[in-house]
């Protein structure tokens, strides 16, 4: 871990671009969490009931950065 904090932005990404590679390039993902799935139809539901709300980029935008 402390090579990684030692590199720059740039390479951090490269070296997520190589690694996301890696995973993809025999169309071999591996499993989602089962945890994953449950939260999804959490997040459906209250959609379809409508207990959530949306910003829009615009509105995030305006907003600007939290600290």
């Amino acid at each position: 871990m402390a090579a990684i904090n030692q590199m720059t932005d740039l390479e951090k990404v490269q070296a997520m671009e190589q690694l996301w590679q890696s995973l993809t390039v025999n169309n071999c993902m591996p499993e989602p969490p089962e945890w994953h799935g449950r939260v999804l139809a959490e997040r459906a539901q209250a959609v379809e009931e409508s207990k959530t709300q949306y910003t829009s980029l615009a509105a995030l935008k305006e907003r600007g950065p939290r600290r």
